[in-house]
């Protein structure tokens, strides 16, 4: 191996994403000295970043290394998008706290698990997490309106505003589930409505959702956390890959690195090693740096992959949904999260109903029949509404090393085998049906379903817990056996509750970080700062 860099690092963060990213800012904090390796590059916050056919068609940010999944017709390969500050520069900005139960849901259950179950509790109680979920929306700007929300779990600081009044599609929804004796309420969004900060103020653009944002109004980790604590005087090292973990005596002493613009590798040495590189990366390299072989936690490496349940329910309305063409995914339910209210089938927790911007036709062409010949020609006569249901943790449900087949730079894909629970498509039809009845009250002439098969909440390959015979992770989420390695992004997850897992990604990454950081002596050994 060539060395072009050999410096060594008090900690190296592995992705830069809501887990990665938040840490990296609470060891900076500290005097840490930090290195944060990110596969991506900086965004470009230019035209091309609302520009639907350079983002979804030309793909300006896919990644080269896909994994494999297997799909209805076969395994495929997929291939994510890729910047500094993760998935959160294309995602919705919505920002929900799981409900206190989520962390419960073993002991919480009214009802004989379905056979193929593997629900277990939280090595933590929500509690552990509030005064950091408090943090998080600090620090990321969320707007919201707190005690509207029927199922919202109990918290000591408001949101940092309220967000802006609902438009056109969002007031209809909210209008007709009222009507219904529903309780909508503003989904809480990661985006600066106000200026905030001195920088620039949402224009309530259609090209939020899936996009990066051009003048850096969503709150995504890029513009908002690693701008500090690059100030603070961590590194970013982007289009740079950790391809191997190198352990030493049961303790992980470096990180071998692969630059995906000269294709040269490199080592560098470190005394502690976080590793956030989204749930199926994560447990790609932990795999490929041998860990799988650590008894007894490690053969549970990839296990237990989670992605939510989802699907869409478009409703088609005679007239124009959104005349203002404005910004549109600000209204959530939550009526149904556990269950239904007078005991309908299924039982148990179902899940979230929200509303979901209408993509461009250009994106819709790209979708499954009859999605992409319906959706561009009624695009202006449609509202979204989303359906997340929980998904059950299951044994089978997996990550491994593709035995065959490798990426351009000669490494290992991951391959994933997931397979949805029957009670999870029973949730999904619950939700479906009680989102068509919403849009047929609001006037909908017509609904189609659309169930989502991606990968973009993926969670739970590396879950924590308090034995190593049944979790990968102790309850601060360190590594059984392996003291100065620490996982924080979506892999720590026990259970999926039903809610974008990034605030609580964050969250849990503030309450490690401050963990490493109080722990220091002992997380990073002798040899440390």
């Amino acid at each position: 191996m060539t060395a072009p860099q050999q410096r060594h690092w008090d900690a190296v963060v592995i992705g830069s994403g809501f887990g990665g990213s938040m840490t990296a800012l609470k060891l900076a904090e500290a005097g840490i000295r930090v290195l944060v390796i990110e596969r991506g590059r900086w965004a470009d916050r230019d035209d091309s970043a609302w520009d639907t056919k350079v983002i979804h068609i030309d793909r300006k940010y896919q990644s080269k290394t896909p994994f494999e999944a297997n799909r209805l017709l076969g395994p495929a390969l997929q291939y994510p998008n890729e910047t500094v500050g993760g998935q959160s520069v294309f995602y919705g900005a919505a920002s929900f706290r799981l409900r206190q139960a989520d962390f419960q849901r073993l002991s919480r259950a009214t009802h004989e698990p379905p056979s193929g179950a593997s629900f277990v509790d939280w090595p933590i109680s929500y509690a552990d997490l509030a005064t950091y979920y408090d943090q998080a929306e600090q620090m990321l700007g969320v707007v919201g309106v707190a005690g509207v929300d029927p199922t919202e779990p109990p918290r000591q600081s408001d949101y940092v505003a309220a967000p802006p009044s609902y438009g056109s599609p969002a007031r209809c929804v909210a209008e007709a589930a009222k009507q219904l004796g529903l309780q909508p309420f503003p989904i809480p969004l990661a985006i600066n409505f106000n200026g905030r900060d001195g920088r620039k103020q949402c224009i309530q653009c259609m090209t939020c959702d899936l996009f990066p944002c051009k003048i850096g109004a969503k709150n995504d980790l890029s513009v908002t956390i690693l701008p500090e604590a690059i100030r603070l005087g961590a590194v970013v090292k982007d289009q740079t890959v950790a391809t191997r973990l190198v352990r030493t005596g049961g303790r992980i002493t470096g990180v071998e690195l692969l630059d995906l613009v000269t294709g040269e590798t490199s080592a560098i040495t470190c005394d502690l090693a976080v590793v956030s590189a989204g749930a199926i990366s994560s447990a790609k390299l932990l795999l490929a740096s041998g860990l799988g072989n650590v008894q007894p936690n490690g053969p549970l490496i990839g296990r237990y992959l989670m992605r939510h349940c989802t699907g869409i329910v478009s409703g088609f309305f005679r007239s124009k949904t959104n005349p203002e063409q404005l910004f549109h995914k600000q209204i959530a339910i939550t009526d149904f999260y556990f269950g239904h209210p007078t005991g309908g089938r299924p039982s148990g927790p179902w899940g979230m109903i929200q509303g979901l911007q209408v993509p461009p036709p250009e994106f819709m062409k790209t979708g499954p029949l009859p999605v992409a010949v319906i959706g561009p020609l009624t695009l202006t006569h449609q509202i979204f509404l989303i359906c997340i249901a929980e998904d059950i943790p299951s044994f089978e449900n997996r990550v491994t090393l593709h035995t065959t087949k490798r990426d351009p730079f000669g490494q290992p894909i991951a391959k994933v085998r997931y397979k949805h629970h029957r009670r999870d498509l029973q949730v999904r039809r619950a939700l479906y049906r009680e989102a068509a009845r919403i849009l047929r009250k609001a006037g909908a002439v017509a609904r189609l379903r659309i169930p989502i098969s991606t990968f973009s909440h993926a969670l739970g390959t590396c879950r924590f817990g308090t034995d190593p015979a049944t979790a990968v992770l102790d309850p601060m989420c360190r590594f059984w056996g392996i003291p100065n390695l620490f996982v924080v992004d979506a892999s720590f997850m026990a259970t999926s509750a039903a809610v974008n897992p990034s605030l609580t990604i964050a969250a849990n990454a503030l309450r490690v970080g401050e963990h490493i950081v109080d722990h220091w002596d002992a997380a990073a050994g002798s040899h440390a700062k």
